[in-house]
């Protein structure tokens, strides 16, 4: 029974992933090229094994799509405090569970809760403010 739910749970993931980039790309009639940023911040987000290393991944194409994106300087700047805060506290519980031997299981999830809200909001902001 177990396996079967394993099963389900990846299956409804994967799901779920491939809906929300299909729709960041074709909610409009146009299909827009920056929106790849968006792909992968879809992707890294709402990815069932959650590392630091994913979100290099649509860092590095973020300068490319800054000019496009709406965003006022302090709601940026409000933004990606936020951001580096949520990693900070994520980082902090998995360095105090693998290299200390404390048990942060509890802690470690209510900080992946926090840095995935943070993440829907920043990309949510991302969606709502791109310049066409």
């Amino acid at each position: 029974m177990g396996e079967l739910s394993f099963k389900t749970h990846c299956a409804l993931a994967f799901i779920l992933r491939v809906t929300l980039v299909f729709y960041s790309n074709f909610h409009d009639e146009i299909f827009h090229v920056p929106y790849t940023d968006v792909d992968y911040m879809v992707m890294v987000t709402y990815n069932p094994v959650l590392t630091s290393q994913y979100f290099f991944w649509y860092l590095s194409l973020l300068p490319l799509c800054l000019p496009r994106f709406g965003l006022s300087l302090r709601r940026s700047l409000c933004l990606c405090l936020v951001w580096i805060l949520s990693q900070s506290l994520w980082l902090l519980a998995a360095y105090l569970l693998e290299f200390q031997g404390l048990n942060t299981f509890t802690y470690i999830w209510i900080a992946s809760l926090f840095f995935f809200v943070v993440n829907v909001k920043i990309l949510n902001d991302i969606i709502a403010y791109y310049k066409y």
